[in-house]
């Protein structure tokens, strides 16, 4: 499947993820989850992550992030967190206008963008952070298979904040789910 580079399916997308979430995504959780459906769901999004300090990043997701704004999509908020501040976004008033001319991208994707939001779209940034590390240096950095105490090893490394025993076990859950290529 070749990748979209369609800007405003990308728009859509990104409206459509904020205004079907279960609770309010901010630029981490958003980011995750569309890391989340390029690698996992092999949704063809032209993004090329890199690992930066809270997990897989691209800039161009939060260039189609501000464009979903001034299309009114979206509509984000400067919000107060305990360790400083970040946005939260909803459903903006053209949100209807820009998913209806991307029906066909969002319908072909459907189960995937439905999967993404039931598997990420409760889970704190910190959470997201950690899982989406996971995948990305098991699926994407690691040329040879790792067992799971190697790939949290890895992450911990990268991740020192984090608990080796907390990124273990939320190994163990994503390999559980599939979501990892680690040998157990």
């Amino acid at each position: 499947m070749s990748k979209t580079e369609n800007q405003f399916d990308r728009v859509a997308l990104i409206a459509h993820l904020v205004a079907r979430a279960p609770t309010k995504l901010g630029r981490t959780a958003l980011m995750k989850c569309l890391f989340f459906l390029k690698v996992v769901k092999h949704v063809p999004l032209p993004y090329n992550f890199g690992l930066y300090t809270y997990g897989p990043f691209d800039s161009d997701v939060l260039d189609d992030l501000q464009y979903a704004e001034a299309l009114g999509a979206v509509e984000g908020t400067l919000v107060q967190y305990q360790r400083g501040r970040g946005y939260e976004y909803q459903r903006g008033p053209k949100l209807e206008e820009v998913e209806k001319q991307s029906r066909q991208f969002l319908s072909c994707h459907e189960q995937s963008i439905n999967w993404v939001l039931s598997e990420f779209g409760r889970r704190s940034a910190i959470d997201l952070e950690m899982a989406s590390t996971l995948v990305y240096i098991d699926r994407v950095t690691n040329g040879k298979k790792s067992t799971i105490a190697d790939l949290a090893r890895k992450v911990h490394e990268v991740k020192p904040h984090l608990a080796l025993d907390t990124i273990e076990r939320e190994a163990r859950t994503l390999k559980d789910r599939g979501l990892l290529q680690a040998a157990a």
